[in-house]
């Protein structure tokens, strides 16, 4: 076993049965990385599952609807990802045994340098050199140092609070709004539905990182997406449903605002036939932000298991009355 994990499993423990249940996945590199960190394991990979009854761990990324429930023994579900709706979608994922949310500082890091590329993007006019280009146009265009140029967080949790500290450092003037008051230095924190417009009204770059909560759901209406000021931009890299498509779409028709980066949906891939595809306006992304690193991502699985193979509680569990 690695050193990397002094407090892995002892060659006397029982052999956990981990299932990689993710169709798309590369599961011979998780396969090598979760061997290394854990130790002797039964790994088997879907769809040649053997007997069900068997598998004590399910770490997954978009599941097929109606398969986790075939499992009767399983302690515990890993999501290969931040997020667990694509694990909730499914009405008969068993609600009696943890599910697991993949955190880990390479992640929140790749989320807080995707918010900041686009950031600068907008921040730097770069969405006009794009345009000029096709015309061939020589033209600089004027910017305001950072700390005159106001951003606003939606969600300082791990990943946002993470994502404001940078923004901070750069000297940009940052704003976050969440649903529980936070104290974040340098950056002015807002909380409540005033405490949002208030946000909304100073935010000349909005970036969601907003988890997907019956409160998140349809948040950026026409109504708030109004209060931002006129030209300004919005990058959206928390879940899809925080968004009024036909909303957003009329808000850049009209110019209200100037610009969006969208890289998660309510639906994903997105259809052929969105209106984003061809908007002139906005940038998509699939839904990659910050794919998970196999190699972070199976350190904090490999932790969790050995977690509850010595009896400890894994962390972090998806709290289904705060929706995340």
């Amino acid at each position: 076993m690695s050193d990397k994990m002094t407090s892995g499993l002892s060659a006397q423990s029982a052999k956990p049965c981990v299932l990689f249940l993710w169709e798309q996945g590369n599961a011979l590199e998780w396969k090598f990385f979760m061997e290394d960190l854990v130790g002797d394991i039964d790994f088997r990979v879907f769809p040649d599952v053997g007997d069900r009854a068997e598998v004590d761990y399910i770490m997954t990324w978009m599941p097929p609807l109606g398969e986790i429930e075939k499992y009767p023994n399983a302690k515990a579900i890993f999501s290969i990802g931040a997020g667990v709706s694509h694990i909730l979608r499914d009405p008969h994922v068993p609600r009696d045994i943890p599910i697991v949310r993949l955190t880990d500082d390479a992640l929140s890091l790749d989320m807080s340098l995707y918010a900041l590329h686009w950031t600068l993007h907008f921040h730097r006019g770069f969405d006009h050199y794009l345009r000029q280009k096709q015309s061939k146009v020589w033209k600089r265009h004027p910017y305001p140092a950072n700390e005159d140029r106001k951003v606003g967080v939606l969600g300082l949790g791990e990943i946002g609070g993470k994502l404001a500290e940078m923004l901070r450092d750069v000297h940009f003037d940052v704003g976050g709004w969440s649903r529980s008051k936070k104290d974040i230095e340098g950056v002015s924190c807002f909380v409540g539905e005033e405490g949002l417009a208030q946000l909304l009204r100073r935010s000349e770059i909005l970036i969601s990182v907003l988890p997907p909560t019956p409160e998140t759901a349809n948040l950026l209406n026409d109504a708030r997406l109004r209060l931002m000021p006129k030209g300004a931009f919005l990058i959206n890299m928390g879940r899809g449903e925080a968004v009024v498509d036909d909303d957003l779409v009329k808000l850049l028709d009209e110019g209200h605002l100037a610009g969006a980066v969208l890289d998660v949906f309510r639906e994903e891939p997105l259809p052929s036939l969105s209106p984003y595809w061809s908007h002139p306006s906005v940038v998509v992304t699939p839904h990659a932000a910050a794919p998970t690193n196999v190699k972070y991502g199976a350190k904090r699985i490999a932790e969790n298991i050995i977690k509850m193979e010595t009896g400890r509680p894994p962390h972090p569990v998806y709290n289904a009355s705060l929706g995340y």
